[in-house]
């Protein structure tokens, strides 16, 4: 009979993502924000990557279940977006931040070393 283990590691995973964007006079302009992510095993990771047929905005799109912090996207009154899919693909609609949320995710999910 095989034993069974059970891994003592929480289901989501706040990543932290932060970076600039430059405005129109040349000045960067810096921004913070968490999201809220479902956090996969390494089988998981493997077959939400497709063998790398996947692209970093649908698999950011699969992965985030919410956000805190973010002042990047804005309803009409100008408060910051409540999350959901359509607010998701505005924000990854930034040039660039796809990657960015991709590459905190990937920093953020997995097991790391103790400085």
């Amino acid at each position: 009979m095989k034993k069974q283990y059970k891994i003592v590691v929480g289901n989501t995973v706040a990543v932290p993502v932060a970076g600039s964007h430059t405005n129109e006079s040349g000045n960067a302009i810096p921004f913070k924000f968490s999201l809220i992510c479902k956090r996969l095993d390494t089988a998981g990771l493997k077959s939400a990557l497709n063998g790398g047929d996947t692209q970093v905005d649908d698999f950011i799109a699969d992965v985030a279940m919410g956000w805190r912090d973010q002042r990047l996207v804005l309803e009409d009154d100008e408060k910051p977006a409540e999350f959901c899919q359509e607010a998701l693909a505005a924000l990854l609609s930034i040039s660039g931040m796809g990657m960015l949320c991709f590459t905190a995710y990937m920093k953020e999910a997995g097991a790391k070393a103790k400085n």
